[in-house]
């Protein structure tokens, strides 16, 4: 009997031709993750100061000798070129000479200074309960990569009204926020104060950080949240709604 597992392989994002970060992702949406990335980092604030974004491709996943040798492959790049050379200092800031897991969007920072960054005001919008519990029931029938290997996570973009505007899929929950947010980035957003974020795992500090970066007022959960992440969203102003299931949640305002 065969299983299908989830592919994970490494990107490089460069800006400048210079390197900046390595991630371990599932490939597809590259450009996408690299826009959020750096839209996450306060590198941009709206897709305009991105010149050209390109995906340079590598090897791709080595074979089973290679990572018996503990290669894993040149991976892939994309190659961003900014137009505001003025933002040189936040891009040496969030550059980090570390190879990032799929599973911790803050691995590498060097200080806990680090892990502050200016947010955006959030304006509180109201959802009813029972719109906000119905979304991850939305999304399930456009996780074809979950439901074939069990072993991804989703991110999904709605209005406030419940509709599907994008959803992204990866190994690094982190990873499939940056794509949702970074497809919005793209295509010209620069707040998504009239957006609902949903994540298929858990909410942690560094998605609720991602989420209000982007002035995302309501975050929904299929998980739990944690201390750090409900006392952020509700300093904020921004709905929470965690650990979402038939008939459960847990509201966090």
């Amino acid at each position: 009997m065969s299983d299908v597992v989830a592919v994970e392989a490494p990107l490089e994002i460069r800006v400048s031709d210079r390197p900046l970060v390595i991630t371990m992702r599932t490939p597809g949406h590259d450009e996408e993750l690299a826009a959020g990335f750096l839209y996450a980092e306060g590198i941009i604030t709206n897709g305009d100061q991105i010149v050209s974004i390109r995906m340079e491709g590598g090897s791709g996943v080595s074979g089973r000798e290679e990572l018996a040798a503990g290669k894993i492959g040149s991976g892939d790049r994309v190659l961003v070129e900014l137009r505001d050379k003025a933002k040189a200092g936040a891009i040496e800031r969030a550059r980090r000479d570390f190879r990032a897991t799929a599973a911790c969007g803050v691995c590498g920072k060097e200080s806990l200074d680090d892990l502050d960054q200016a947010l955006p005001p959030i304006t509180r919008v109201e959802c009813a309960i029972e719109l906000l519990g119905s979304l991850p029931e939305r999304m399930r029938p456009h996780q074809t990569l979950f439901a074939a290997t069990g072993g991804i996570h989703a991110a999904g973009l709605f209005t406030l009204d419940g509709k599907l505007l994008s959803l992204r899929e990866d190994i690094g929950r982190h990873n499939a926020v940056d794509k949702v947010i970074g497809r919005a980035v793209l295509d010209g957003a620069e707040s998504l104060a009239d957006r609902i974020l949903v994540v298929s795992g858990r909410a942690g500090f560094e998605l609720v950080q991602k989420a209000l970066k982007a002035a995302i007022p309501v975050m929904v959960s299929v998980g739990a949240a944690s201390s750090l992440a409900v006392d952020m969203a509700t300093a904020a102003g921004m709905t929470l709604y965690s650990f979402v299931g038939t008939e459960r949640g847990n509201l966090h305002v």
